[in-house]
C-alpha cells in the first residue's frame, strides 16, 4: 500500500475485523463506520470529559465499578464525539446499559484486560498499514478455503467492514453477492469495480464493492482485496464448467444409445428387460439412475445456437446446460452434436404449453450465445422421444436457418420442414437468379410473399387473398406484375422450385 496515505486513521469497523476488538465482546454494533484516532485509558470518570472526538475511550476497572459508571462514560462519549467504549469484562453489562448506547449510537465493547486492550489499540491506529494488510492477508487466507462463488462473495461481504460486494456479468445481470452493489442508482465515486475474466481469459464479469466510508487508503484496500478474489473466482468457475461438460459428456453417449435404440439381450425368460449383470449395461435403466423419464408422453426441445461456429459453441456447453437445469431442474437436457436437445414428460404435456414456459423462463437465462429453439410433437414412450427429438432438431433448424421466430413449433412448419434441411445459403443464391427480376422490383418482397402464398395456397388466388386480407382484385393485379416479371405461374415443373425459392427469400 501507498505509505502516503497510512496516516488515514482506522474505523471501528477494521478494529473489529482485523484489529484488537476482534476478540472482544461487542454491543451496539451498528455503528462501526467511526474513524478512530487516539486511544485514551480513563481511571476516573472525570477524564471522559475532557477525551477528543474520534477517541476511543477505554475504562479502567478502577473507574467501572461506580453506581452508574458505565452509562456515564456513554454520556460523556456521546457528548465528546468518542468512537466507542471499550469496558472490563467483569462488568455486568445490563440491558438498560445496552438500549442507552444504542440510542447513543456509541459502540461498547467489553474485555478482559483493558489496560493491554489499550496498548493494542495504540499499536493497531499508530500503524493503519499493517491493520489492514493483517485483513487483505485474512481475506486471502479465507478465499483459498472456499470453492464456491457464493461462498468467496461471501467471505468479502462478512469480512471486510462497510462493504457490499456482488458479482456481476458484463450485461449488469446479478450472479451472486448483495444486489445493492450493483444498482446503477448507487453513487459511482463509492464503489470499487474489479474486472474478472473468465476461465479462458476473455471477459466475464465484474466484482464490485460498495462503499459506506470513502477514502483514498480504504478504497486502494477494497480493491486488492477483490483482485485477490479473482484467481478464486476463476477457478470456481472453471472447476463448474469441467464438472458441467463431463457429465455432459457422459450424457451425450447415453441418450445417443437410446436413440440408436439399443439394448441389451432378453433375459432368460424371454422378456424385454434384462437380469443380473446385463442389468447394469441397459441403457434405459441407466437413463432412469440419471434421473431421466423415458415412459410416459413427452414433448422434445431442441435448442440450436444461432451463429454455427463450433468452437463457441463448445464454449457455451456448460453454461447453456447450468442454465437450463436452473430453469427446469426437472427436464434433463444433453448436448448433440451442435445443438443441446431436451424433454418434458407429463400426461397432459403439450408443445406450446412447453413453448410458453421455455419462451417465458428462458428469455432470462443468462446465455453467452443466441440460440433457435424447436418444439417437437407429443410421443409416448422411448419410441416417442426419438421421433419428438427428430421434429424438434428440425424444427430448431428452421428456426435458425430459415430465420423464423426465436421458437418454432414442428407442427407449424408446413414447407418450412423440408427447407430446414436444405443448404439454405446455396438455395438462396439460386433464388436471386431465378427471380431476378422479380427482386428487381420496387416491390419485391409484397410480390414475393403474395407468390409463395399463392403456391401455398395451390394456385387459388381467392384462398391466397382471404389468407393476405386482400381483395381479390388486389391479388389478381399482384398476379399479373409477378407475371411480368417473368414468373411462369403456369408451369407445373417450375412450381416446385418457385415454391422452395420464395421461402428461401423470404426467410434469409
Amino acid at each position: 500500500m501507498n505509505r502516503s496515505r497510512s496516516s488515514e486513521p482506522l474505523t471501528v469497523a477494521e478494529l473489529v475485523r482485523c484489529g484488537p476488538l476482534a476478540r472482544a465482546g461487542s454491543f451496539a454494533t451498528r455503528y462501526l463506520d467511526r474513524p478512530v484516532t487516539g486511544v485514551l485509558l480513563i481511571s476516573e470518570l472525570e477524564k471522559a470529559q475532557r477525551c477528543e472526538p474520534n477517541t476511543a475511550l477505554v475504562v479502567h476497572p478502577a473507574a467501572a465499578h461506580g453506581i452508574w459508571a458505565l452509562e456515564s462514560v456513554l454520556r460523556h462519549a456521546w457528548e465528546r464525539n468518542a468512537a466507542c467504549v471499550v469496558a472490563p469484562a467483569e462488568i455486568t453489562v445490563t440491558s438498560s446499559t445496552i438500549q442507552l448506547a444504542e440510542r447513543l449510537r456509541i459502540p461498547l465493547f467489553t474485555v478482559a484486560d483493558p489496560a493491554q486492550q489499550a496498548l493494542e489499540l495504540a499499536a493497531a491506529i499508530a500503524d493503519t498499514e499493517a491493520a489492514r494488510a493483517r485483513l487483505m492477508a485474512r481475506c486471502a487466507v479465507l478465499f483459498g478455503e472456499h470453492g464456491r462463488l457464493r461462498d468467496i462473495i461471501g467471505v468479502i461481504n462478512t469480512e471486510v467492514p462497510g462493504v457490499s460486494a456482488a458479482l456481476i456479468t458484463e450485461d449488469g445481470h446479478l450472479l451472486v453477492g448483495r444486489s445493492a452493489a450493483g444498482r446503477p442508482d448507487n453513487e459511482e465515486s463509492s464503489r470499487v469495480r474489479v474486472a474478472v475474466p473468465g476461465p479462458d481469459g476473455r471477459p466475464w464479469a465484474t466484482l464490485v464493492a460498495q462503499l459506506a466510508a470513502w477514502s483514498p487508503s480504504w478504497v486502494e484496500t477494497v480493491e486488492t482485496i477483490l483482485r485477490l478474489a479473482r484467481a478464486p473466482l476463476v477457478a470456481s468457475v472453471a472447476g463448474l464448467r469441467l464438472s458441467l461438460a463431463q457429465q455432459a459428456s457422459k450424457d451425450r453417449l447415453l441418450l445417443e444409445t437410446l436413440l440408436r435404440g439399443a439394448h441389451s439381450a432378453p433375459g432368460a425368460d424371454g422378456a424385454g428387460s434384462p437380469s443380473g449383470d446385463d442389468a447394469t449395461n441397459d441403457p434405459r435403466q441407466l437413463a432412469r439412475e440419471a434421473g431421466w423419464r423415458v415412459e410416459g408422453t413427452h414433448v422434445a426441445v431442441a435448442l440450436r445456437p444461432a451463429d454455427p461456429d463450433a468452437s463457441a459453441f463448445e464454449a457455451a456447453v456448460p453454461v447453456v446446460v447450468a442454465a437450463w437445469q436452473e430453469a427446469f431442474p426437472y427436464a434433463p437436457i444433453v448436448p448433440r452434436g451442435n445443438r443441446w436437445v431436451a424433454w418434458f414428460t407429463d400426461e397432459a404435456v403439450q408443445p406450446r404449453e412447453v413453448a410458453e414456459q421455455v419462451g417465458r423462463k428462458w428469455a432470462s437465462a443468462r446465455l453467452p450465445i443466441p440460440l433457435a429453439v424447436g418444439i417437437g410433437r407429443v410421443g409416448e414412450g422411448m419410441d416417442g422421444i426419438r421421433r419428438s427429438v427428430g421434429e424438434a432438431e428440425l424444427a430448431a433448424a428452421a428456426a435458425g436457418q430459415l430465420g423464423g421466430g426465436p421458437i418454432e413449433l414442428y407442427a407449424d412448419l408446413g414447407p418450412r420442414a423440408v427447407l430446414a434441411c436444405l443448404p439454405v445459403a446455396d438455395v438462396a443464391t439460386a433464388a436471386r437468379v431465378l427471380l431476378a427480376d422479380l427482386i428487381a422490383d420496387p416491390k419485391a418482397d409484397v410480390l414475393i410473399t403474395t407468390l409463395a402464398t399463392l403456391l401455398d395456397c395451390g394456385g387459388s388466388t381467392g384462398q391466397a387473398a382471404a389468407r393476405l386480407g386482400l381483395h381479390r382484385n388486389t391479388m389478381l393485379g399482384r398476379i399479373e406484375r409477378i407475371r411480368a416479371c417473368g414468373v411462369d405461374l403456369e408451369s407445373p415443373d417450375q412450381r416446385l422450385a418457385l415454391h422452395v425459392a420464395c421461402y428461401t427469400l423470404l426467410n434469409t
